[in-house]
């Protein structure tokens, strides 16, 4: 006989399991920039590869707060990053293969608490952002906009999903841009079959980096020890939450409806988050909708 799930299991398995709704300040920038405009590329490099043999991608920063791929007319894909990973296909047999990841030093030297020397991608959901010859990292070797294991906001699949700016792209995959940990790519799209030989080819995953130092959580701002994607994203939410508030900030700190705002003449010499003024939401995090669940129960 089947004994019912206790209660505090059932509370958890949802959030463990379900996307976040994209909020509505974030779907409206999503709609401004999904068929490209951006206005200022990082380095002024806007000729790199989706890796599908399509060019004119980059690293747009005309978001203050911000940065995100864009190409000409199009978002990003997602290509799969198995480093670490031990269920990605005949790409861990090949060469793209890599048993590290890029922060590993950060790792190691400040104590997270990962399992090995790594970041699994397998488990933690994380960008790939930067390449060989347009590095975005902010960390002691490179001076870049990003800094290194920052919370990542990724709308995929009409979904909110956090991620970390967790590896780079090496410089045998040819400036390639749109990568992601497997992991991160199975929460986007757990219909599609992916693995290290398939990836999500449509071009229409915003990977929204926050600049911020605020956006990392360090060593113990998440679940780096988390034993499934799920439960490590749940304990960034909360995080994520925040920047994107802060992001979408007017001028004067207000909050407001969800909608391209008006800004009469400079309206177009604005970067996308400055076109909109979000409605603040409260949004429960992981443990907190547990326990307020829970006291309706009681």
């Amino acid at each position: 006989m089947r004994l019912p799930l206790p209660v505090a299991t059932l509370l958890v398995l949802p959030l463990f399991t379900s996307a976040y709704k994209v909020p509505e300040p974030l779907a409206d920038f999503y709609d401004l920039v999904k068929n490209g405009g951006c206005t200022s590329f990082y380095r002024g490099r806007s000729d790199l590869s989706d890796g599908q043999g399509n060019w004119g991608y980059g690293f747009c920063d005309d978001t203050p707060g911000a940065i995100y791929v864009s190409g000409e007319k199009h978002l990003a894909d997602m290509d799969i990053d198995c480093d670490g990973a031990a269920n990605c296909g005949s790409l861990k047999k090949n060469s793209d293969f890599q048993p590290e990841t890029a922060f590993d030093d950060t790792l190691a030297e400040l104590g997270y608490a990962i399992p090995g020397k790594s970041l699994n991608a397998s488990v933690i959901p994380y960008a790939v952002l930067g390449t060989c010859d347009v590095p975005v990292a902010k960390n002691k070797k490179e001076k870049g906009p990003v800094p290194e294991l920052g919370v990542v906001a990724v709308v995929c699949g009409d979904k909110l999903r956090y991620a970390v700016f967790g590896d780079t792209n090496g410089c045998d995959d040819d400036n390639f841009t749109g990568e992601a940990s497997i992991a991160l790519a199975r929460m986007c799209f757990p219909d599609e079959g992916l693995d290290g030989d398939n990836g999500h080819t449509d071009h229409d995953v915003l990977y929204l980096a926050f600049t911020s130092e605020k956006a990392v959580p360090g060593p113990s701002g998440a679940k780096w020890d988390a034993k499934t994607p799920e439960e490590f994203e749940a304990s960034i939410k909360d995080l994520g939450d925040e920047l994107l508030e802060e992001l979408f900030k007017d001028t004067e700190g207000r909050t407001k409806v969800g909608e391209v705002g008006d800004y009469g003449a400079d309206k177009k010499k604005k970067g996308a988050a400055q076109r909109i003024w979000p409605e603040k939401q409260t949004v429960l995090g992981g443990a907190a909708a547990v326990v307020a669940l829970a006291g309706l129960l009681v």
